[in-house]
């Protein structure tokens, strides 16, 4: 096991603090999905799958599957495959990657939401922008 993996492990576990405690204050964000998705530009497939499965775990503990966690599972890895399909620089990759994951989750999951309260999209997005550019960052720049 290397650093760089333990310290998306961290990264994964901020993640849910800040996620969860930015809740209990009423303002809701996705910083574990935009973290996950930045993962899938740095470390390898299982990798990836291990931390999609511990942030899977966290977010939904009960055993019931739900579209919400499917989405939230299967998109870092649907990134991870198709990162090599557009050639752009990888962070400009990751900020289109977490906007385009976001959209699908608000559109699909939270269309009230979206459609009644789209300050609450855009505060979540920029949100989810700056936690995966920071993961990005932090983790690419440590591994080179």
């Amino acid at each position: 096991m290397n650093f760089r993996f333990l310290a998306g492990v961290a990264l994964l576990f901020i993640a849910f603090l800040l996620q969860f405690f930015l809740a209990t204050a009423g303002i809701f964000m996705n910083f574990f999905f935009a973290a996950l998705i930045a993962f899938a530009f740095l470390f390898t497939f299982w990798e990836l799958v291990v931390l999609v499965l511990m942030a899977v775990f966290i977010v939904n503990w009960q055993p019931g599957v739900s579209v919400e966690i499917v989405t939230f599972a299967f998109y870092p890895i649907a990134v991870f495959f198709a990162r090599g399909l557009v050639h752009m620089q990888s962070w400009f990759k990751n900020l289109i990657a977490v906007f385009i994951g976001l959209f699908i989750l608000y559109v699909t999951l939270a269309g009230r939401t979206f459609l009644y309260h789209p300050q609450a999209f855009l505060v979540d997005l920029l949100g989810g922008l700056l936690f995966g550019s920071v993961t990005f960052f932090l983790l690419r720049r440590e591994g080179n």
